[in-house]
């Protein structure tokens, strides 16, 4: 998590208890600065951002204007960046990204623009 959220990022741990009791540990990572947020965005990969705009990325804004992935945790742990399927979606690593916008302009076009430029 410390590689895809970059060097600036704070990480935390905590313990607590699932839903159904069970000992848990959530790690979060936050990124203050828009710099840092963009390229943790951006190192997702140009292959995962593919998929992400293939999934339907309208889909995954909220009405605060943030953008919710989620990457599979097994793929993560190897190395590598993947989007949660239907299957795997149930043990992912959570992901926000706040979209910054104007009046006038739509989050799904700045992720799409942001995406074209790397793809």
């Amino acid at each position: 998590m410390q590689w895809l959220a970059g060097e600036g990022a704070k990480i935390s741990r905590e313990r607590s208890k699932s839903h159904h009791g069970a000992p848990q540990i959530l790690i979060e990572a936050s990124i203050g600065r828009k710099k840092g947020a963009k390229q943790a965005f951006l190192r997702m990969g140009a292959g995962t951002l593919s998929d992400l705009r293939s999934a339907g990325i309208a889909d995954l804004i909220d009405e605060d204007k943030t953008l919710h992935v989620r990457i599979d945790i097994d793929e993560l742990v190897q190395g590598r960046i993947s989007l949660a399927t239907e299957k795997t979606r149930k043990f992912a690593v959570k992901g926000r990204f706040k979209i910054e916008s104007y009046p006038g302009q739509e989050p799904v076009e700045i992720l799409n623009q942001l995406i074209d430029d790397i793809v």
